[in-house]
């Protein structure tokens, strides 16, 4: 008896585990049903071969999933269409699901039902389902465009649906795998109907499969995107290495005294001879300073830090500039060349364009495609001034804003600006500032770091190196192989082997170098910064003192940061502050002297005037006393200038800038007329 109520009660306790077991699996049965129909998954690949260049995506690749790759310079709006719907019958209601291919609005053939055969239907707009689409503009990179010069770069669209859309802006760099599709013209323009079939001519877009943004690591923080770092082989990594330590192996113990900087320094644009330190300043703006760190603060919290610095190269014509200019591009991972004479505002920033259906567009310009990498921008003088102020926000805060026809937005800049200039007046006067010289707006020219002038002097010794150089270069490139002479330098070989060492090297410094600043090399940077603003001869006057700001303060600093990365160094020694120091002080001597060696502090901040006050009191004062049309002794002027307090050092200056200005003229006897 009491065995059969034992059995009994265990039989019930398992009936309700197994009832409280099944309705848990019921339940989890149903969550997981609720969550798969509420998620959507979609499956992307990334690195597809073949690798294709634009210009060689034709008709023979239609329906082909392969990889392209190219600059976003347009993103349009966001929409949205029409997938699948539910139509109505007219006549019995029947709903009928509706598939629309590939967008296209269409109505149903027929009804579902058994027995109706009514062909009018009627949307039910709230069961209907919609996916995002977005259409983006891409446009090939520049190295293919320059393989085919005289070619306008191709570009082409791209469709963007479901969780592609937004991954990326204007400006980005972007590794796209998608599949060749063609569309008929008058379709792509919007008609319908039998207006769609006016055409036989089709069109190709790219409907994209995958998005991989290239970007430096860390730069952004949006994780909708995939970035991918750069990707280097072991042969690019044994090179980089090589001339990074020095490989006995490879090189003697000469060159390896030369390593790593100073062969950088000579590998670029090893055509032209001397300008090491014009050199040097083009390699730190290609290497740049550490970017803040994103985590923590800094740019998040509204501080504008840029870590890339800017130079500026005037001189007289020939002087090698432009070849420069071309030589730094080529060595940059990613870079733009334009000029300043065929360039505006909207070219070099971004455009503000209208779509379809009233919607507006930003296409993005030089700086912007530029991001993270170096623009570089010749014939900086032919440039307008009001071309010009459009640069000053991209310089200093490192992005690019737009406030038109009720759009707002900011796109970033990243970058780094190099800029060359020939005097207005053919030759530069040391007379004059650069501002003057250049008739440059005084804030474009304070926000460079470094400015450097290039004078065509007369040096016997220069002059036989560079004709030497010059016929060097045209006997080695028409009959003979610069590889097979053994005298030829370790620059010249590292050259010769191509330019994909240096830039190698320049990409890898800049992605995985990130150096910080020590105590040794900050006390260098600080005492040079008080010397300049407070020096210690007694013998100078106050106004003798340059007038050097915390932005070269800041200069300095990015510079010491490119010059550790120079040796893939954590870290910035007191050797590498002392080496910036050594570049920053022929900057501002250079920019702060005159004709006669002498100090002239008014030409310094931002832009300055050299002694524009007392050049007009000497005017003034020579206008009074002597008056227009007499003439006057040299004699009568230095009077003239000690009433004014002009020194003995600043007449002579003063007086060639009056004659060149036609306010005096000097005649045959000696003496000087007032025009």
């Amino acid at each position: 008896m009491a065995l059969a109520i034992v059995n009994a009660y265990a039989q019930k306790q398992q009936h309700q585990q197994q009832s409280t077991t099944d309705e848990h699996c019921t339940s989890y049965e149903t969550e997981v049903d609720r969550f798969i129909g509420s998620t959507q998954i979609h499956v992307r690949f990334v690195h597809v071969q073949p690798t294709v260049q634009m210009m060689d995506i034709k008709t023979g690749l239609v329906g082909k999933l392969l990889t392209v790759q190219g600059h976003v310079v347009k993103a349009r709006p966001k929409r949205l269409r029409i997938a699948t719907a539910d139509f109505a019958c007219g006549k019995c209601g029947v709903l009928v699901t509706h598939a629309f291919t590939a967008g296209r609005y269409s109505l149903p053939t027929r009804c579902s039902g058994t027995s109706c055969t009514s062909r009018t239907f009627s949307l039910v707009r709230p069961t209907t389902r919609y996916t995002n689409v977005q259409e983006l503009r891409l446009q090939e990179a520049q190295e293919e465009s320059i393989s085919h010069a005289g070619r306008t770069p191709r570009q082409l669209v791209v469709e963007c649906v479901q969780d592609l859309v937004d991954v990326c802006r204007p400006g980005d760099l972007v590794m796209l795998a998608a599949t060749v599709a063609a569309v008929n013209t008058a379709v792509a323009a919007g008609k319908t109907g039998k207006r769609a079939q006016e055409t036989s001519t089709y069109q190709l877009f790219l409907q994209a499969h995958s998005i991989t943004t290239l970007s430096e690591r860390g730069s952004r923080s949006q994780t909708s995107k995939t970035t991918a770092q750069v990707v280097y082989t072991s042969q690019q990594l044994q090179a980089i290495t090589q001339l990074c330590h020095a490989d006995h192996r490879y090189f003697g113990l000469p060159e390896r005294r030369a390593f790593p900087f100073d062969l950088l320094v000579r590998s670029l644009c090893p055509s032209i001879i001397g300008h090491d330190e014009v050199k040097a300043g083009l390699l730190l703006c290609l290497l740049g300073g550490t970017p803040p760190s994103s985590s923590g603060g800094g740019m998040d919290k509204g501080q504008s830090i840029r870590s890339n610095s800017h130079i500026l190269i005037v001189g007289d014509p020939g002087m090698g500039k432009s070849q420069m200019l071309l030589a730094a591009c080529q060595l940059a991972a990613r870079s733009v060349y334009v000029g300043g004479n065929t360039s505006s505002t909207t070219g070099l920033t971004v455009t503000l364009t209208k779509e379809e259906g009233g919607e507006s567009g930003i296409e993005a310009g030089a700086l912007v495609l530029a991001d993270q990498g170096v623009c570089c921008i010749d014939e900086f003088d032919k440039m307008a001034k009001n071309h010009q102020d459009g640069l000053l926000e991209a310089m200093e805060q490192q992005q690019v804003s737009i406030a038109k026809a009720g759009v707002v937005a900011s796109l970033p800049a990243r970058c780094s600006l190099i800029a060359a200039a020939n005097p207005k007046h053919g030759s530069y006067n040391m007379n004059k500032t650069v501002a003057e010289n250049l008739n440059m707006a005084k804030p474009i020219l304070s926000r460079f770091d470094l400015v450097y002038i290039l004078r065509d002097r007369a040096n016997k010794e220069q002059d036989r190196m560079v004709s030497s150089n010059i016929m060097n270069l045209y006997r080695n490139g028409s009959n003979n192989n610069p590889l097979m002479h053994s005298d030829i330098d370790l620059s010249q070989r590292v050259m010769t082997a191509g330019n994909g060492k240096v830039r190698d090297y320049i990409a890898y410094a800049r992605e995985y170098c990130k150096p910080k600043m020590t105590a040794e090399a900050a006390t260098v940077l600080k005492d040079f910064f008080m010397d300049l603003r407070y020096p210690a001869d007694g013998g100078r006057r106050p106004r003798d003192t340059v007038p050097i700001t915390t932005r070269q303060l800041e200069a300095l600093i990015r510079l010491c940061q490119a010059r550790a990365k120079a040796c893939l160094r954590d870290f910035v020694l007191k050797e590498d502050a002392l080496d910036v120091v050594e570049l920053m002080s022929k900057s501002v001597e250079q920019v702060h002297r005159d004709e006669s060696g002498v100090l002239d502090p008014i030409r310094g901040g931002a832009g300055g005037k050299s002694n524009k006050k007392m050049k007009k009191a000497f005017v003034q004062e020579m206008q009074r006393l002597i008056g227009a049309g007499a003439e006057c002794s040299l004699d009568d002027l230095r009077r003239i200038a000690d009433k004014v307090n002009c020194g003995l050092s600043e007449f002579q200056p003063l007086v060639e800038d009056l004659r060149s200005n036609g306010i005096i003229l000097r005649k045959s006897n000696g003496n000087y007329q007032i025009l």
